[in-house]
């Protein structure tokens, strides 16, 4: 069966012009750039302003953006805090994200199971808090016709390998799925055996390159990820959608880094655009 996956990019790439003018500007870009599709990233209490995220509709309607997803905050946002008001208040944070989503038409809200360091005795702990939180996102995200996707994070944080995070997609109460992020989970497993051990629940990726010591988020090409590995795992699930892209060269403006996306695409993911 051949695929025809889309490409598209987070706005995490778009910081070189986003302080000067953001979104029309960065929209202009793209434009011009053969990727027409985005992951919004909710940073910096901007995703809290109503006439920013006013902005962003609007300039994706005209600039022909698709947003097909929502990056919930992190950084200060928790779901798995052991203190109970900072839980909340990470709860309200996530469900602003599911506000801006609706708004934007992006379908599915990406969301960090926790932060870090986590301490292996607290390990537990961590995972019970991060459950009672997914069991509640998820009903809300159903409420508001929205798919909530678990990312695959490195280091020590919660769902930083595959059986961890299988373990949270079977005790959650509701339709959770999977952000597969190549330029985590291959830190520590086989590209192939890891996208078939999350199989048909990986409903959405992020994808950059490493050095196989730490995230780098370079493009493809760049580090040591198995790509032809990784495509034909997403073959074999039978995964025909976004190859969305969080990865940057700081050495080059933002057409250039969309540009070396698109040719990287290309040479290493199959991508016909």
């Amino acid at each position: 069966m051949a695929f025809s996956r889309t490409l598209g990019v987070s706005t995490s790439l778009l910081g070189n012009v986003i302080e000067a003018d953001w979104p029309e500007s960065a929209f202009a870009v793209l434009a011009d750039s053969p990727i027409r599709t985005i992951e919004y990233l909710c940073v910096e209490d901007r995703y809290r302003d109503d006439g920013h995220i006013a902005r962003v509709k609007q300039s994706a309607g005209e600039h022909g953006i698709h947003v097909r997803s929502v990056h919930a905050p992190f950084g200060t946002t928790d779901i798995s805090e052991e203190d109970e008001a900072a839980r909340r208040q990470s709860l309200d944070n996530v469900m602003r994200a599911f506000d801006v989503a609706v708004e934007l038409g992006a379908g599915i809200v990406v969301i960090h199971g926790s932060r870090e360091p986590i301490e292996d005795e607290g390990r537990e702990g961590r995972k019970v808090q991060c459950v009672r939180s997914l069991n509640e996102l998820c009903k809300r995200a159903s409420q508001r016709g929205l798919t909530l996707a678990l990312e695959t994070l490195p280091r020590t944080c919660l769902a930083n390998r595959s059986a961890e995070m299988r373990w949270l997609l079977d005790i959650v109460d509701g339709d959770l799925r999977v952000c597969y992020d190549v330029n985590h989970l291959t830190l520590y497993e086989d590209v192939r055996e890891s996208v078939r051990a999350l199989g048909d629940r990986i409903v959405t990726l992020h994808v950059s390159d490493h050095d196989g010591v730490d995230e780098r988020h370079w493009v493809p090409g760049r580090g040591v990820i198995d790509w032809p590995g990784f495509v034909a795992a997403l073959d074999e699930i039978g995964y025909d959608s976004c190859l969305l892209h969080e990865a940057t060269d700081r050495e080059l403006d933002l057409p250039g880094n969309l540009a070396a996306i698109a040719q990287a695409a290309r040479e290493n993911l199959g991508w016909d655009g």
